[in-house]
């Protein structure tokens, strides 16, 4: 989002914010990105947010085995801003399971647009971020709040002179007490499974009488070892309840839901 005082803040790429690696690796050698957490426990799908408003300017399909140039990458998306001092602006979210947008698409600050993965060059889950400015990738923590945690303490923040987003007073929001607006809104990402095909089509179904795009239910071909199929859903609080419901109603058991975002 644009701030007040003409400054960029943009919106966390994962609901979760541990820094794995910043703008220098932690063995010193240089990254120019931050890598981002995805695996708690044996889950490593998690959705992947739009910074900000933006167009889709680019999208790559990793191959499957090449791990050097823009395949390292993995499957990746890239989106342009609105210009910064009138630079372009740009973020890119690489090593993705799959994404759920195409060259061209206007996206929403928060909007999901692909789940997190393990393609291209990597050697464990995470999310690589970018930000990229005038073509020159800029360090991701200086257009991120300070609301995340790093995984060891070892990992590198700033260069000199460099800090978080500093919000003013104006741009900072009064929490509403409107409790039942709060819950409708709450978003929560769902990893159903692990599944056979017969109860994966009882979700599908469920999905398509709740009307639910590709941007709010993803399927997924397998679980975090590659064995079974997996369905993901991000969804209001009440359409989360409504799944869950509909699922409870063909008789599945409530320990295929593992919600991991609330």
């Amino acid at each position: 989002m644009r701030l007040s005082n003409g400054e960029v803040l943009l919106h966390w790429p994962l609901d979760i914010h541990v820094l794995t690696q910043g703008w220098y690796y932690n063995d010193g050698s240089l990254h120019q990105a931050v890598d981002l957490r995805t695996q708690i426990d044996n889950i490593y799908i998690r959705p992947v947010y739009a910074a900000e408003d933006g167009t889709v300017d680019q999208t790559q399909d990793w191959d499957g085995h090449t791990r050097t140039g823009m395949q390292s990458y993995g499957n990746m998306v890239r989106i342009r801003h609105a210009d910064y001092k009138s630079k372009t602006l740009q973020t890119r979210y690489a090593h993705l399971s799959s994404y759920c947008v195409k060259y061209g698409q206007r996206v929403k600050e928060g909007e999901i647009i692909g789940y997190s993965g393990v393609t291209g060059n990597v050697f464990g889950a995470h999310l690589h971020f970018e930000v990229i400015l005038g073509g020159k990738r800029t360090n991701p923590l200086t257009w991120l709040d300070n609301d995340y945690t790093l995984a060891t303490g070892r990992e590198y923040q700033f260069n000199k002179g460099e800090h978080s987003v500093v919000v003013p007073e104006a741009d900072k929001q009064t929490p509403s007490t409107d409790t039942t607006a709060n819950e409708a809104k709450t978003v929560q990402a769902i990893l159903i499974g692990p599944l056979d095909a017969q109860t994966a089509a009882y979700f599908d179904d469920a999905a398509k009488t709740m009307q639910l795009g590709a941007d709010r239910y993803c399927a997924l071909a397998v679980d975090a070892e590659g064995k079974a199929v997996m369905r993901c859903a991000t969804l209001s609080g009440m359409d989360a309840v409504k799944l869950y419901q509909i699922a409870q109603a063909q008789g599945l058991k409530e320990e295929y839901f593992s919600k991991f975002v609330g």
